[in-house]
């Protein structure tokens, strides 16, 4: 088996945490607690978008999508690439 072919590797386990009823923790379930990569950043509803600000891999970088589903499969796909 050639390295990084395993799923494990390469699908992330999003993981949002309630903080309010519009405002939610964006976790890597794949990182333990305590450690400093768990939180990707934080999701707000704003104006009948999400927006999504970063932590990881710059703090303060926020992107906006048109819908939920959109904003945690981005979410997925950008911390696919994340060290």
């Amino acid at each position: 088996m050639s390295r990084g072919s395993t799923t494990e590797q390469t699908t992330p386990s999003i993981d949002l945490v309630p903080l309010s009823e519009t405002t939610w923790r964006v976790c890597d379930g794949n990182c333990e607690d305590g450690d400093t990569r768990k939180i990707l950043g934080y999701l707000q509803s704003v104006d009948g978008e999400f927006e999504m600000m970063w932590m990881r891999p710059r703090p303060g970088v926020s992107r906006r999508y048109p819908s939920i589903d959109l904003a945690t499969e981005a979410i997925a796909a950008r911390a696919r690439t994340l060290p």
